[in-house]
Parts: C-alpha cells; sequence; structure tokens
C-alpha cells in the first residue's frame, strides 16, 4: 500500500498538535498543582471526587454546627457558675439574717441586697448568645424571665431542647430550657428569692429559715443543670474530633485522587518536549524531502 506525502504530512502535524496539546495539559497541571480539573482528565475519578466533596461539604457543616453548639454550651456553664455563686451569696446573707442578734431593721438592709441579687438572677437566666437567649428552650425571640409586678418573675420560653446536626443522622442537645433550670421540678429559685424577699422586710424568721432550705434545693438544681452541661460539652468535643477526622481523611482522599505528582509531571513534560522536538525534525525532513522532489 502507498503512502502519500500529503498522508505522512497529515499523520506528522497530528502527532504534532497531539504531543503539543499534551505539553499543555502536563504545564496547566503544574501550575495549578491540580491533575483532574474537568471530567475529560478522568471521569471516573472526576466522578467520584463530586460525591468526596459533597461528603466533605456535609461534614464542613457539621463541623460548623458543632462550633455554634459549643459556644452556647460554654456561655451556658459560665453563666450557671456564676448563677450558682450568686446563690451561694443569697444564702450567706439569709444565714446572716437568721442570727437573733440581726435586728428587723438589719433584715430589711439584707433584703435590698438579696433583691438586687434577685434582678441579675435574671439577667443572667436571659443571657444571649448572638442575640438569641439561651435558656428559652426553642422560643428565642424574645427574653425568657420577665419581671412583673412586685417580685414576681414569670417565664415566656418553652420547653424545648435546641438540638443540632452533628453527624449522619445524629443529633445533639445544645441547651436546657429555662423552665428546667430555674424553674424546674425540684423548686422555682426565682419563688423561692421572692418569698425570701417578704420574710425577711416582714421580720418573718420561720419564713427566712424556710427560705435557706430552698436556697439549698435550689443549689442542688443549679448543680444538676451544670452536670447535664457538661455532658453535652463533651458529646460536643466528641463529635467535634470525629468530624475533624473525618475531614482530614476526605482531604487525603482528594489530594491523592486530583492533585499533580510534580515529580512525574515533570518528567512527562521533559518527555512530552523531546518527542515534540523529534517530530518536529520528521516533519522538517519530510518537507525538505518533498520540496527537492518537487523542484527536480
Amino acid at each position: 500500500m502507498r503512502v502519500s506525502d500529503q498522508q505522512l504530512y497529515g499523520s506528522t502535524a497530528g502527532s504534532l498538535q497531539h504531543i503539543k496539546e499534551r505539553i499543555v495539559r502536563v504545564q496547566e497541571q503544574i501550575a495549578s498543582q491540580q491533575r483532574i480539573a474537568k471530567p475529560s482528565d478522568d471521569p471516573a475519578t472526576f466522578g467520584q471526587t463530586i460525591l468526596e466533596k459533597s461528603a466533605l461539604a456535609d461534614n464542613d457543616q457539621w463541623i460548623r454546627n458543632i462550633q455554634f453548639g459549643s459556644a452556647r454550651v460554654a456561655v451556658a456553664d459560665q453563666t450557671l457558675g456564676q448563677a450558682q455563686n450568686l446563690i451561694s451569696r443569697v444564702r450567706e446573707l439569709a444565714v446572716q439574717a437568721r442570727s437573733d442578734t440581726t435586728s428587723a431593721q438589719g433584715r430589711v438592709t439584707i433584703a435590698q441586697e438579696v433583691r438586687q441579687l434577685h434582678r441579675q438572677l435574671i439577667q443572667l437566666a436571659n443571657t444571649e448568645v448572638n442575640g438569641q437567649p439561651v435558656f428559652a428552650g426553642t422560643k428565642t425571640a424574645a427574653p425568657p424571665f420577665v419581671l412583673g409586678v412586685g417580685d414576681a418573675v414569670t417565664y415566656q420560653g418553652n420547653s424545648e431542647s435546641q438540638s443540632i446536626a452533628v453527624g449522619p443522622n445524629q443529633t445533639t442537645q445544645i441547651v436546657l430550657p429555662g423552665d428546667q433550670v430555674f424553674t424546674g421540678a425540684t423548686t422555682n429559685i426565682f419563688d423561692d428569692l421572692s418569698n425570701l424577699l417578704t420574710a425577711l422586710e416582714t421580720n418573718n424568721g420561720a419564713g427566712i429559715e424556710a427560705g435557706i432550705g430552698t436556697l439549698d434545693q435550689a443549689t442542688g438544681q443549679i448543680s444538676l443543670a451544670q452536670g447535664q452541661i457538661g455532658a453535652i460539652a463533651n458529646r460536643l468535643d466528641t463529635a467535634r474530633e470525629t468530624s475533624l477526622a473525618v475531614s482530614s481523611a476526605l482531604q487525603q482522599v482528594l489530594s491523592d485522587q486530583t492533585d499533580t505528582d510534580l515529580a512525574t509531571a515533570l518528567t512527562e513534560l521533559q518527555v512530552q518536549q523531546t518527542a515534540y522536538q523529534a517530530t518536529s525534525q520528521t516533519f522538517s525532513r519530510l518537507f525538505d524531502s518533498s520540496l527537492l522532489r518537487f523542484l527536480r
């Protein structure tokens, strides 16, 4: 079978174009550090990387959720610690007021400080993170605890617990509703302080004694909430460590699949450049030989 000059030119020119395209592609891989940038680079691997990038995006969202939840838990824990200190101070004042050496006027003076502590406790119970109250349950549009007539406090939140997604089909509670912490099943701390204030202002020794007992119950109730918040914090820490490990693994898989092996790419570039030079020389000799035959 006779091969014409035109066929040789076409075949050699096609080889040159193919090699040139390969050189450009390898140069792009070296510059971008990405071996796969579009489906045609490696259809099977490209499809797999789409799935892995989707999984990585989901995992990143869970990490952000955990960070959000951890911030609220940290604030809740700090707030409960402050509330515990406040109740301890009220108890000290109540014990002082119970003494027979404290006069009626002295108890009224103590009541003034207790009232200030009562107001501080309302502020603590209405603590917010990014404009949302921590102890309102899922009803976060308004402060959960409202001071009414006299020393009465009303809870406006709900009994639902806020939860976040921390993994595939996994959710975790992040805070406790205020009616569980401050007006819980054991005792209503605000009512306890209000009753104590009445006893102090009316010089009611028996009422003061009873108030000390309810303050002990309040301490226990806050301690229980602190333990629950601590357990939530531990769960979030575990979820965060798991998500970070998954993120690291997915990133490594994507890197292995798509990143350019610089040493291999540089070797490939040298091979293609050498092939391009050799093919160019061949094409030049073919052209020169054909031109000489034409001139004869």
